[in-house]
């Protein structure tokens, strides 16, 4: 699977520092600590696998409460068109 590439911009400086510290404290690149972080924050987890299934997203919390509403919505039987 092919790596997207993204370029972020307007970055606080003490945001910076945190995650340089992050890094150097880990042992990992700078990159990587970014990645992890995303992951993390997002997903609660850094260990994403790269398959095209996401049943390892199932039970995962999620920071944006109306995303989880809407997967919740989405089991629910709409009786006026059945």
């Amino acid at each position: 699977m092919s790596k997207i590439q993204y370029t972020i911009r307007n970055i606080p400086p003490n945001l910076d520092k945190v995650i340089r510290k992050r890094s150097v404290q880990s042992g990992k690149s700078f990159n990587q600590t970014v990645v992890d972080l995303l992951s993390l924050q997002t997903f609660g987890t850094t260990d994403i696998p790269e398959d095209k299934d996401f049943n390892w997203l199932f039970n995962k919390n999620t920071l944006d409460e109306s995303f989880d509403e809407a997967i919740n919505n989405v089991s629910l039987i709409d009786k006026s068109i059945w």
